[in-house]
């Protein structure tokens, strides 16, 4: 009983397991018109698919052991691996990208598994 009420006092591990960082290995997440509708704002829209973007390169970025600081060149290079219709990614995406690569790395419940 002792084990178990231990197991539940324990913080939530979320894990990532790890994979090769290549064109097409991770599952993209629906744009914004297919996930909210086609009654979303320009703003709104926008919003979302630098969100979607920016959250699906720094998970894959994660998986593989990138870290920050990252150049602006390799970032560009992890959105278009991930095959996004972007050729360049704004600064806004960039930075988004960072910001969710740090909370993945500063966060001590992620872990990467492999």
């Amino acid at each position: 009983m002792l084990r178990t009420l231990r197991r539940a006092l324990r913080p939530a591990r979320l894990r990532i397991p790890a994979r090769r960082f290549s064109a097409g290995i991770a599952a993209l997440p629906p744009t914004a018109r297919e996930a909210l509708g086609t009654d979303i704002t320009a703003e709104e829209a926008i919003a979302y698919n630098r969100s979607r973007v920016a959250t699906a390169t720094a998970v894959a970025l994660y998986r593989t052991g990138y870290t920050l600081p990252m150049r602006d060149l390799d970032l560009d290079d992890a959105v278009h691996a991930l095959d996004f219709p972007y050729s360049v990614p704004s600064q806004e995406t960039r930075a988004a990208i960072r910001a969710a690569l740090a909370v993945l790395d500063g966060d001590y419940t992620v872990t990467v598994t492999h």
